[in-house]
């Protein structure tokens, strides 16, 4: 059900400008106004169809509240946003299998426009891909070693690896992971996972063979972690390269997984990364299945998931969704491998893991309100709310594909809806300096956004009657676009665009 929202909320939104002194230049706003600073002569309303993306600027993003008083924007870019950032970039190929090592890179640059905020020169930078097996359980035939949806194409690590030496030339990085069915050692080097393909690696990690010998809970490889606030245990054990590293970075695939309904950033650490030796099912066997409850309907899993990330967080987040695998984790059979893959053709990232795993659930068609372990971390850590969540780039309803999952009776609620909430907006009156835009809306939405001139102006939560006071004193003389977006909770949209012009 969406969320509801009446009455009439008030959002005055200042801008300050610096004076631009060049004769017949326009300066635009932080959010990429041109301004100026006359009278409003002509104000013309347009009637827009949703644009396929926004593009996602080169600089960092900032954060940007919902109702602020007054945001300070500079020239050419976005406004701050108090809150987090998630970059998303689709690949015009029309197949997945097109896309070139060379666009991989491209759209990885895109999407980690803040890593040199996280990535400094002489830091321990571990990356987790997933890489969960290599066959297929009921056939023993071999996956394809490149997008093939259920792991992480080795070219998407690199060209992760390649960025991170860029800011990290000097310190060290490694790339971690324990298969659930292995050797790890072995799925790596059947997915390229080795020198000869991802140069500047110093070490490629099997955690069931770098952490100690079986059961050994004591050996110097691991680390014992207390955690008094944990939901499931008090304690965790990590890989110790892992715990101290500085920057730890998940790199899953894009899939939906029965019960915990999506897989993405924080189960391929909580789930990926517990020794094997420790927590693995048998000497011979790194399965985690006896790790921790998997019956999903007791909530141990969500709660291991919950507790693992809260023990050792996830600093930045880099989703592979060149493919896209539903009714994963892995394939249930030889024609599955082929028939469950989504051709997504994306890549998301950002710094806020929680953030992230709740766009990729809405970019697969789940309501992350049904998701058991990104509820946890909004009731406990007040993370996950759309309303602190700004997606850059492609828009979410444009690139939504409906996974299916094996076992829906344990969990999770699909979309059904995609239809964006009513909107009308207008100008309601003006000055000299300022605008006001009034912007009506049904108790489907969730939350509004306001662009001007492609530049993003601010973000808040949504009424059913909206009024937005612009500064336009410092705006340039021409034309001048306000778009408004207005979105529900699963970031279905409508816009609308009202064209300015000042003498």
């Amino acid at each position: 059900m969406k969320n509801k929202r009446t009455g009439r909320r008030q959002i005055c939104i200042i801008f300050l400008f610096s004076v631009l002194l060049c004769s017949g230049c326009g300066q635009k706003t932080g959010n990429g106004i041109p301004e100026a600073p006359s009278g409003i002569k002509d104000v013309s309303q347009a009637a827009s169809s949703p644009s396929p993306q926004t593009p996602v600027p080169s600089v960092s993003p900032a954060p940007a509240s919902g109702s602020a008083d007054a945001n300070v924007a500079e020239p050419n870019a976005d406004a701050p946003f108090d809150g987090s950032t998630v970059c998303i970039v689709k690949s015009n190929k029309e197949l997945a299998s097109e896309i070139t090592a060379e666009e991989i890179e491209d759209m990885v640059r895109s999407v980690t426009p803040d890593l040199d905020t996280i990535v400094r020169n002489g830091q321990t930078v571990v990356l987790k891909p997933n890489l969960v097996q290599m066959k297929v359980d009921s056939t023993g035939d071999l996956l394809g070693r490149e997008v093939n949806g259920i792991t992480t194409d080795w070219r998407v690590a690199n060209a992760i690896v390649k960025r991170v030496r860029e800011l990290n030339p000097d310190g060290k990085v490694y790339i971690m992971e324990g298969s659930a069915s292995g050797p790890t050692s072995q799925v790596m080097e059947y997915y390229h996972y080795t020198p000869e393909y991802i140069k500047g690696v110093d070490d490629f990690i099997s955690l069931e063979e770098d952490c100690g010998e079986w059961q050994d809970f004591d050996a110097p490889e691991v680390i014992k972690v207390d955690l008094p606030e944990g939901l499931l245990h008090q304690t965790y054990y990590f890989n110790r390269i892992l715990y101290e590293a500085d920057v730890l970075i998940s790199i899953p695939c894009l899939k939906t997984s029965s019960g915990v309904v999506v897989t993405a950033g924080i189960k391929n650490v909580s789930l990926g990364t517990p020794p094997g030796n420790l927590y693995g099912a048998a000497p011979d066997n790194p399965s985690k299945v006896k790790m921790v409850s998997h019956k999903i309907v007791d909530g141990e899993l969500d709660q291991w998931i919950y507790d693992y990330y809260c023990a050792k967080p996830i600093d930045y987040v880099i989703v592979d969704g060149l493919q896209g695998f539903q009714s994963g984790p892995v394939p249930m059979s030889q024609e599955r491998k082929e028939t469950d893959k989504m051709n997504m053709g994306v890549i998301l990232g950002g710094s806020d893991a929680v953030a992230v795993d709740n766009i990729c659930a809405l970019c697969v068609g789940w309501d992350p309100q049904s998701v058991g372990y990104l509820n946890l971390f909004r009731e406990n850590k007040g993370l996950g709310y759309l309303e602190n969540i700004r997606v850059k780039g492609t828009f979410v309803d444009d690139l939504r594909k409906y996974f299916t999952i094996k076992r829906p009776e344990l969990g999770g609620v699909q979309i059904t809806d995609d239809q964006g909430p009513a909107l009308s907006a207008e100008i309601i009156s003006q000055d000299d300096s300022r605008l006001e835009l009034s912007c009506h809306t049904d108790q489907d939405a969730y939350k509004l956004e306001l662009y001007v001139d492609d530049y993003f102006n601010s973000s808040s939560l949504a009424e059913q009657d909206n009024t937005i006071t612009l500064d336009i004193s410092g705006f340039s003389s021409g034309s001048h676009t306000l778009r408004v977006i207005m979105y529900d909770r699963f970031l279905n949209r409508t816009e609308q665009s009202l064209v300015l012009v000042i003498n």
